[in-house]
């Protein structure tokens, strides 16, 4: 804790931790907001405490980041201290990751995971790697917020280790960690090996405060006892504030939010490249039917980005029917207030969405986009799988657009996301006292 130039305030450092060097831009959302929050509530404490943020990428990327097509090579080059010199053990490490995927019994599933734990402790590249970020990043921070996110996951994109590794330098630091409105992505079950570790990074003696905004079961089996875990919501739900958004601008065309083929794939569903192309284009011709002028936009992922090139060559349209890849969070926040309505498969552009107004449908990969919609109050603007089919989903966008956006139900929602800030608040300000 330090003192600022203004000897009235102080200055609190807060490490916000998550996905915010992901290409999916979407993620990042979620941490303007929280840190606007934050600071809105910090600035109006008595006295004022300033606040400087250390934004901490969960799978310890470096600060710039390079688009580089071969997953190695971007590996190499955008993650912190990572060696070439680990190839050998990541061949191994990743093909251990493939079989536990298709393993039908849970002692085999278990025994390729313990397994992995301990390439993960002892290989180049892993926990060594972390550490040595999560050490740079957070000196001399006061205080640690989780921002969000799925984060509560070990199954397919596993930030269980890292959440592990944050807790373990906090309770050495002597610091205190909070879960802003965390959710659950891909499986959890109380007998993975998995979720063991989950759970000893949620149940360390540095956690303060755990809060949910979806599957608050789960969430609460991962917090334990120690912990009254409520059903909150995501912070993204003040972008408006946070980003300063004019949603006075007129608005023509419906956004169409593209995802990576093999999405679904990944959680264990055939849906791939093949079906997601049909689908889009699908979606496409009918909008062109009834009239509507369309384009195609993505979070930022190469692999949406990489998607959007095969449904315009099969509709035979031109490069100017998607949006180039956009650069920062604020390009995607401009481009989604930019429509009329939109049908997406991000979750956090859906959100975005609401808040500015702008009505969304959103094709459901992962049962946190029902949830999420359920809680909002428009449960059927999420559209199953089995609902996949371009007349049913244009319906659906329609009926949305004819309904708008109730402020009743976006209140609802940021009112819910304050609470979880509210609730660890002063906490942060004890730690800047």
């Amino acid at each position: 804790m330090t003192v600022s130039t203004n000897e009235a305030h102080k200055t609190v450092k807060i490490a916000m931790c998550g996905l915010v060097k992901s290409e999916n831009l979407g993620e990042m959302f979620i941490a303007r907001s929280l840190e606007h929050l934050i600071a809105v509530g910090l600035e109006n404490a008595q006295p004022p405490v300033d606040v400087e943020y250390v934004e901490v990428d969960l799978l310890g990327r470096n600060d710039t980041i390079f688009e580089i097509p071969d997953a190695r090579e971007r590996r190499l080059r955008n993650y912190y201290q990572y060696s070439e010199k680990g190839r050998l053990t990541e061949k191994l490490f990743l093909n251990l990751q493939r079989r536990g995927r298709k393993a039908k019994s849970k002692a085999a599933q278990n025994l390729i995971s313990r397994a992995r734990h301990l390439i993960w402790k002892y290989g180049r590249n892993y926990r060594k790697r972390l550490s040595s970020y999560f050490d740079v990043k957070l000196n001399g921070v006061d205080y640690i917020v989780i921002d969000g996110a799925g984060l509560l996951e070990y199954s397919y994109n596993e930030y269980h280790w890292s959440l592990l590794l944050i807790s373990e330098y906090a309770e050495r630091h002597g610091l205190e960690v909070v879960y802003n409105a965390i959710g659950r992505a891909g499986a959890f079950d109380e007998r993975d090996f998995g979720s063991t570790i989950l759970k000893r990074a949620i149940r360390s003696s540095a956690v303060t405060y755990v809060s949910a905004r979806d599957n608050v079961t789960e969430v609460q089996a991962c917090a334990g006892p120690g912990h009254r875990v409520k059903l909150l919501a995501d912070s993204a739900f003040w972008m408006k504030e946070a980003y300063g958004i004019d949603t006075s601008i007129e608005r023509k065309k419906i956004g169409i939010g593209l995802i990576r083929g093999n999405s679904l794939q990944g959680y264990g569903v055939e849906f791939g490249s093949k079906e997601w192309t049909a689908l889009f284009a699908g979606i496409a011709t009918e909008l062109r039917d009834r009239g509507y002028e369309f384009e195609f936009f993505t979070n930022g992922l190469p692999g949406d980005v990489a998607l959007g090139r095969r449904v315009l060559k099969k509709l035979r349209l031109p490069d100017s029917y998607l949006v180039e890849r956009p650069v920062d969070d604020e390009v995607l926040v401009d481009t989604i207030n930019g429509y009329e309505a939109i049908i997406t498969c991000r979750m956090h552009s859906s959100i975005a969405a609401f808040t500015m107004g702008v009505p969304s449908v959103i094709l459901s990969w992962n049962d946190k986009v029902e949830k999420l919609m359920e809680i909002i109050g428009y449960p059927e603007r999420a559209i199953r799988q089995k609902d996949f089919s371009p007349r049913y989903i244009v319906d659906a966008m329609e009926k949305a657009k004819s309904e708008g956006i109730d402020d009743d139900k976006l209140s609802a929602m940021k009112e819910k996301a304050l609470e979880s800030v509210e609730d660890y608040l002063p906490r942060i300000l004890a730690a800047a006292h």
